[in-house]
């Protein structure tokens, strides 16, 4: 009886050790992620912004104090739709560039 508890014991810090190990890899990685996004991070941001502003000109959510803010995002969307494009050419430039090698 002794000895199953010893091991239990054991087995507990182990366990313990082990979730203390995984939560600091995690928490790196999330750092990794945010000190250097990859151009897949990017394009992902930059399309849910286009959605956003795609869906409220549609809706026409504006306030009538400011007549001009549906203009700006109407040249904002087009905008970033262009730096879509061309981050999404690049990406499937360096994908092809890294199959390559």
């Amino acid at each position: 009886m002794n000895s199953i508890d010893t091991e239990i014991q054991q087995l507990q810090a182990r366990i313990a050790e082990l979730e203390k190990i995984k939560k600091e890899s995690s928490e790196s990685d999330a750092f990794k992620l945010i000190e250097n996004p990859s151009v897949a991070d990017n394009l992902v941001i930059i399309n849910n912004i286009l959605k956003d502003k795609k869906k409220a000109i549609v809706n026409n959510r504006y306030s009538s104090a400011v007549p001009l803010a549906r203009f700006y995002d109407q040249e904002l969307v087009t905008r970033l739709e262009a730096i879509s494009n061309i981050l999404q050419q690049f990406n499937k430039r360096l994908i092809r560039l890294e199959r390559k090698n």
